[in-house]
């Protein structure tokens, strides 16, 4: 018995700290770029040079994104450093360690789940799918383009999970509800990791780890709370009257800059870009054009399919204050064009490859994929 508990306190210990590392050093994209440049600066050597020792990668980029490699080799460094740490703490220490880990881990995971509840609320995770994405037959999708743009069809889906997720990072901020937030949180990363598997999308390894820090917190005190739901938690650190009013604090200033960082994003107007209200599909009209579409892209590319082999090639572009379009290949060559905008049809006209484009809008909203339809009976369709 004592064995069995020493060696459940060292995995706890063991675990807490890898959690711990994961959350300060594995950058999260809707937040700025501090914890890429903290981690950069401290792994990126070593990481560096693993990829070249281990995997013969010399040309591989270091930005630590899911599913990469240099995400598994800081995967594999931090599990290293975990058994390190995990034997420097002391036994009278561990209890104090494990609130701490325990309450990070909850904002972490609360601030995930509100983040990813409201971009789905709002359809900006799963969006309507690009002009692009409809153009584009069937059978030449990617399995996760494919799955991405089907959910994104479907705004009850999104409302629904979304709210599910907002909920359970809601329930999370408050100590008598976070073992049913913990429950649901299991719930949704289990089904974001069976599909990320399923479907071959880049944040398998993200998504695996929330769940297990998910799993890590509801281990023990969690399935004690639901055999007895009348009971109060007990006392612990977090709960000291001295404490009390700095962990409040701390958590309205931890969530405030958050959810200001997650909704900058929607407030956000001064954008040329949104003023011509260019994104949707085009159809080429100008003579002589080998081009049948051109499609702007939410992202800031630039699209041209062909007329008869429907390839599609594609641009990063930007417009400048003065309405000048600046492309740029993928062999960064830039060049600079005079967009114009016919206020009256809505018709684009721009210098491009020594030919002019003459392109007018197609509404893609009457197209079948983005038509919002339910039905109760066959027999209405």
């Amino acid at each position: 018995m004592y064995t069995q508990s020493l060696l459940v306190r060292k995995v706890n210990i063991f675990s807490g700290i890898f959690f711990l590392q994961f959350i300060l050093f594995f950058p999260l994209n809707f937040l700025n770029d501090f914890q890429l440049k903290c981690t950069q600066f401290i792994f990126g050597n070593i990481t560096q040079f693993l990829l070249e020792s281990i995997f013969d990668k010399k040309y591989v980029r270091i930005d630590y994104s899911s599913d990469s490699y240099s995400m598994l080799i800081l995967i594999i460094i931090l599990l290293f450093t975990s058994f390190i740490f995990s034997c420097l703490i002391r036994k009278k220490r561990v209890n104090h360690f494990l609130w701490i880990t325990e309450y990070v881990c909850m904002m972490y995971i609360s601030i995930v789940l509100i983040k990813y509840g409201i971009d789905k609320l709002f359809k900006t995770q799963f969006s309507e799918p690009e002009s692009n994405i409809l153009f584009t037959r069937l059978g030449n999708l990617d399995k996760d383009i494919l799955f991405w743009s089907t959910i994104g069809t479907s705004k009850i889906y999104n409302t629904v999970i979304g709210s599910i997720e907002f909920l359970s990072g809601a329930l999370l901020l408050y100590k008598r509800t976070q073992f049913f937030g913990l429950l649901l949180a299991i719930i949704c990363f289990t089904q974001v990791f069976i599909i990320n598997i399923s479907f071959d999308i880049s944040v398998k390894f993200f998504s695996l780890i929330l769940l297990l820090m998910s799993i890590f917190l509801v281990r023990k005190n969690g399935w004690k709370l639901i055999l007895n739901l009348i009971n109060l938690p007990k006392k612990n650190f977090f709960n000291s009257p001295l404490l009390l009013p700095y962990k409040v604090f701390l958590k309205i200033l931890i969530l405030g800059m958050v959810l200001i960082k997650i909704g900058m994003p929607y407030f956000n107007t001064e954008d040329p870009k949104k003023s011509l209200n260019l994104i949707g599909a085009y159809q080429v009209t100008s003579s002589g054009s080998p081009y049948q579409y051109l499609f702007f892209h939410k992202d800031q590319y630039l699209i041209f399919m062909e007329k008869d082999s429907e390839k599609m090639t594609s641009f990063h572009y930007d417009i400048s204050f003065d309405y000048q379009m600046i492309i740029e290949d993928d062999q960064h060559n830039i060049s600079k064009h005079l967009l114009m905008k016919n206020q009256n049809d809505n018709t684009l006209i721009f210098p491009f490859n020594n030919q002019i484009i003459k392109a007018k809008p197609v509404n893609i909203k009457r197209m079948n994929a983005l038509q919002d339809r339910f039905h109760i009976l066959v027999d209405e369709q």
